[in-house]
């Protein structure tokens, strides 16, 4: 739905327009200039793809996911490693492989159909949309202590913030400010479109803190690798996965309803938005604050790797998610404390 990471950040990954990154086209230009032509050439081809049926940009989208997944043998490589860890005996050579080419093909069609969305209207959207568990999020919201919505880099999380707008009400989405300054801009756009608002993280603490007691709905990410002083170490597909704890953190502290959500592609470019029950979190506030948000984190990044399993060329496996490991020593560790670990993500 939203992403920490950030949907242009995989132009970086693997360049799909045009193959740009992957060539190195741009070479050791300056940065600005680069930033420039970056986002000049990519506006140019959406431009030039907009004319098309949407079937057609997706399946454009699907090709080019698969041109990268033969010519970028460096994530090509770490996904295949990725896949086969996460899944071990319990899938064949050829299904490891079919999912590893099935990510790069989604995530093809997910880029190119975001670049080429432009400003879409409710009822350009509807008919692609349906949703599963609104009551769900309805009864979180009537709690009135805010609402912190939980998802990962899987399906089309971006359209997801889109439409949820749309039908549901103003989110707010955590977000990592992009490199480029004028990708930024547009992806901001695209999210805003709805009336959404970006919180970007480095100044977030203070406006989710605020939103919460407003009882506001923010949207998190939190499927991806992070440094070792700033993780809780979760079991992700049976190993350990260095994990935020920022929203386990804020639905601790707050009282705000901490609920997974998802959005599954369907045939014909459809998808389902899908909301769960909100976490319970009585059972862990028995426990000492550290100890309770990494059970909490544990929570929800087995929920995460529930959806993963049910779909699994729909998640990105280009990530590093296990690069961070445990420390070999309690000695040599250098973890802070999750309120310090938020404090310093946030501010």
């Amino acid at each position: 739905m939203l992403g920490m990471f950030g949907m242009f950040g995989l132009f970086g990954m693997f360049g799909l327009f045009g193959l740009f990154g992957m060539f190195g086209m741009f070479g050791p230009s300056p940065a600005p200039m680069k930033h420039l032509a970056e986002y000049v050439l990519t506006r140019a081809v959406a431009a030039t793809a907009m004319c098309l049926p949407h079937a057609a940009r997706l399946a454009i989208g699907r090709s080019l996911g698969s041109l990268a997944y033969a010519l970028d043998a460096r994530h090509r490589n770490i996904t295949l490693a990725n896949v086969d860890m996460a899944f071990g005996d319990e899938k064949s050579p050829a299904e490891k492989q079919a999912i590893a080419e099935g990510a790069f093909r989604h995530f093809g069609a997910m880029l190119f159909e975001m670049v080429t969305l432009g400003r879409p209207t409710w009822e350009d959207l509807e008919h692609r949309f349906e949703f599963e568990g609104v009551e769900r999020l309805e009864e979180a919201r009537r709690r009135g202590k805010g609402v912190i919505l939980v998802t990962a880099h899987f399906g089309n999380w971006e359209l997801h913030g889109v439409a949820h707008g749309y039908r549901l009400g103003k989110l707010h989405v955590v977000a990592r400010e992009q490199d480029n300054p004028y990708l930024n801009r547009w992806l901001e756009e695209i999210r805003s479109v709805s009336g959404n608002k970006v919180v970007y993280k480095n100044r977030a603490l203070g406006q989710i803190r605020e939103l919460m007691r407003d009882g506001g709905t923010v949207a998190i990410v939190t499927d991806q690798n992070v440094h070792l002083e700033d993780a809780v170490f979760v079991d992700f597909f049976g190993q350990k996965a260095a994990t935020t704890p920022i929203a386990s953190w804020f639905a601790l502290r707050t009282g705000a309803a901490l609920l997974p959500a998802f959005c599954y592609p369907l045939p014909g470019g459809r998808y389902r938005a899908v909301y769960e029950s909100p976490i319970d979190l009585e059972p862990y506030r028995d426990l000492d604050r550290d100890a309770a948000i990494a059970a909490v984190t544990q929570k929800l990044a087995g929920i995460q790797e529930s959806h993963i399993r049910k779909a699994p060329d729909c998640w990105l496996w280009m990530h590093r998610r296990w690069r961070t490991r445990p420390a070999k020593s309690e000695k040599s560790a250098k973890s802070k404390s999750p309120d310090e670990s938020v404090e310093a993500a946030l501010t």
